[in-house]
């Protein structure tokens, strides 16, 4: 189990048109509501960080853990999205927002 920072960036304009323009967190969170926590996620943060690639990019990160586990499986649903990935990273950026946590067994939003 991994308790390290991870991070990936995404495309925003492949973003807003397999999503029609959904706002960053929300997309988001509408991924992780596909993805059920397992039992060593507990605590894993996911949020929005500066892009290290600039404008029309989005990074996102985790940490705690299973970080890289849950980064992994974000990587694969934005893609299963039509969602391009630019990046991936092993550690990341501050954080701008938090998008949600695993408390319980469950992605809740802090």
């Amino acid at each position: 189990m991994s308790e390290s920072t991870y991070s990936f960036v995404y495309d925003e304009l492949s973003a807003n048109v397999a999503f029609h323009a959904i706002a960053p967190r929300e997309l988001t969170l509408s991924i992780l509501a596909t993805l059920v926590p397992e039992t060593g996620w507990e605590g894993c943060l996911v949020y929005r960080g500066p892009s290290p690639l600039g404008d029309g990019s989005i990074c996102l990160a985790t940490t705690g853990p299973g970080a890289e586990d849950v980064q992994l499986r974000l990587i694969e649903a934005f893609e299963r999205s039509s969602v391009r990935v630019l990046q991936v990273f092993e550690g990341g950026p501050g954080v701008d927002s938090r998008v949600a946590i695993v408390q319980n067994g469950t992605w809740t939003q802090p």
